[in-house]
């Protein structure tokens, strides 16, 4: 499928502002794909052809709105991960709606945080040769412990309801984590 067709583009655009609609107004759990292709008067065929499952047009729709934090420098995202979140989901006050709509449903917060986390991830992958951590720790193991202690720093601010400001969560991450991303 190309991607730069502009059918393409059109009904990933329908499909993704169907969805965005739908999370205004209901919990994520609780959307079918059949709802979104009804607003989006788009055939349950096509979505298939363009997504996986919801769950994968959530990220596409998520990636979308949050593009400023993935163009935050990397340096940023490792080493104050939940302060550049945070600032990111509520400066963009479209995410910020749906974010609000969205706060006791376990679906949407674990697939957004799987998200996120395999994007860090990845970016720590890719610039490898910026990590500074221990000798004796394997950098690709970083990779691995980077993307579970988030996880459950995550997990430990969901279930026990931390009211934390996000430069102390980014601390108390630090001093779990003993991970630094230097200047190219």
């Amino acid at each position: 499928m190309n991607e730069k067709d502009l059918r393409v583009i059109k009904t990933k655009r329908a499909l993704s502002q169907s969805l965005y609609e739908l999370l205004e107004k209901q919990p994520f759990s609780t959307i079918s794909v059949n709802q979104i292709c009804n607003e989006a008067l788009v055939h349950r065929t096509t979505f298939y052809k363009h997504f996986y499952d919801k769950y994968d047009l959530l990220i596409y729709l998520t990636t979308d709105l949050t593009q400023d934090y993935f163009s935050t420098d990397l340096k940023e995202r490792i080493n104050n991960p939940f302060t550049i979140l945070n600032k990111s989901i509520t400066d963009i006050e479209e995410f910020s709606k749906i974010k609000s709509k969205q706060e006791d449903d376990k679906e949407f917060e674990r697939t957004l945080e799987n998200h996120f986390i395999r994007v860090l991830q990845n970016d720590i992958k890719k610039n490898e040769h910026r990590i500074s951590v221990d000798k004796i720790v394997p950098i690709d193991l970083v990779f691995y412990v980077y993307g579970t202690t988030l996880y459950a720093f995550m997990e430990w601010i969901r279930e026990h309801d931390i009211k934390l400001p996000s430069e102390e969560i980014d601390k108390l991450f630090h001093k779990m984590i003993n991970i630094q991303v230097n200047d190219i």
